[in-house]
């Protein structure tokens, strides 16, 4: 399970690896979840942005946004770079570098989206090469954990059935970790290569550009896609390295029919205020349109929501309702655990 408890097992794994001890342990560990301290600045970020500007709040989200700054290659190379200035111990510096990597790298290659190579490159990308309940991640991460744990019982004198199992990890502890590491290192590698050889085996099958972007981990080995198969319809898909595409369908673009052009307008209009905004989460927009004596209501979702239901990322519904006295309008967004809240105003800039 890549989390906050995962990335400390990665560098629990890099302390015992390289035999670091005391003080310079914990800031090995420390740095592998630094980056998940970005909720202290989202907090704050959540708790001012109604009083912001859009191009302000809109810029702030990128500083203090969850997986944003805290997450990107500038920002690790800020904070091992003043590490090295005060601690001047290359040793510890470099274990430290390896123990932030290890966390932006896991996080960038689940299926959420994030902007790693922010400021340089804003547009958002992950490589999805395996899912959040990673049994191989989730094994390695657990067992320099195991280690830790038992050892701590055994000096305070518990678990003395698991003698026999300490022995054998201290006699061979090393091989142990070592092994593991270089599986860890295997799969973080191999992982998005054998994505990327299935998505060319997708693209060939069915004739058409499947992004690797939006190719996102449903569990091991398996993955739910996305085109567009023709103008008005998507092409939604769940395919695996041992079966390649099991189950498909199409879903329309736009849910409604003989639309006026009043209504086209409010499509249009609530298309652009969703481009505008940050985060984007939704990658193929589907637009649904109602209307009352009163109001213009559209919905905006992700084609591939209908085929998950506890997803973060783009498993999200806007609802924008336009009043048609006075063109004024009001949002929603309706998240993964189907919670409707009201979303600033600021969020979105009216053009």
């Amino acid at each position: 399970m890549v989390s906050s408890l995962s990335h400390a097992g990665i560098g629990l794994l890099i302390v015992l690896l390289l035999g670091l001890r005391g003080r310079e342990s914990k800031l090995v560990v420390l740095f592998s979840i630094l980056p998940d301290l970005d909720f202290i600045p989202y907090v704050i970020f959540i708790l001012l942005e109604k009083y912001l500007s859009p191009e302000m709040r809109n810029s702030l989200f990128y500083f203090m946004g969850h997986r944003e700054f805290m997450h990107s290659i500038l920002f690790i190379i800020l904070v091992v770079l003043f590490l090295h200035i005060m601690e001047k111990n290359l040793h510890l510096t470099i274990a430290c570098f390896l123990a932030i990597l290890s966390h932006v790298y896991l996080d960038y290659a689940t299926s959420w989206k994030m902007r790693p190579f922010f400021p340089f490159i804003k547009e958002s990308s992950t490589l999805g090469a395996f899912d959040f309940f990673d049994p191989i991640v989730t094994a390695i991460s657990l067992i320099p954990l195991f280690i830790l744990l038992l050892q701590y019982q055994r000096n305070k004198g518990k678990w003395p059935k698991m003698d026999p199992v300490y022995r054998y990890l201290q006699h061979n502890k090393r091989t142990i970790i070592v092994s593991i590491s270089c599986i860890f290192l295997i799969w973080c590698a191999l992982a998005p290569f054998t994505k990327l050889m299935l998505v060319q085996h997708i693209s060939d099958t069915e004739d058409s550009d499947i992004s690797y972007q939006n190719m996102a981990p449903m569990s091991f080995g398996k993955f739910l896609g996305a085109y567009s198969f023709n103008e008005t319809h998507y092409k939604i898909f769940e395919t695996s390295y041992w079966k390649g595409i099991h189950r498909s369908s199409l879903i329309p673009v736009n849910s409604y029919d003989n639309i006026t052009a009043d209504d086209y307008g409010y499509i249009s209009r609530a298309a652009a205020l969703y481009d505008s905004s940050f985060p984007r989460e939704i990658d193929y927009p589907v637009y649904n349109i109602t209307e009352n004596s009163t109001d213009a209501i559209v919905t905006v979702s992700d084609a591939r929501s209908v085929y998950v239901k506890y997803w973060a990322y783009f498993n999200v519904e806007y609802t924008f309702i336009f009043d048609k006295e006075d063109s004024g309008y009001v949002v929603f967004i309706k998240d993964h655990r189907n919670i409707k809240r009201s979303v600033p105003l600021n969020r979105f800039i009216d053009t």
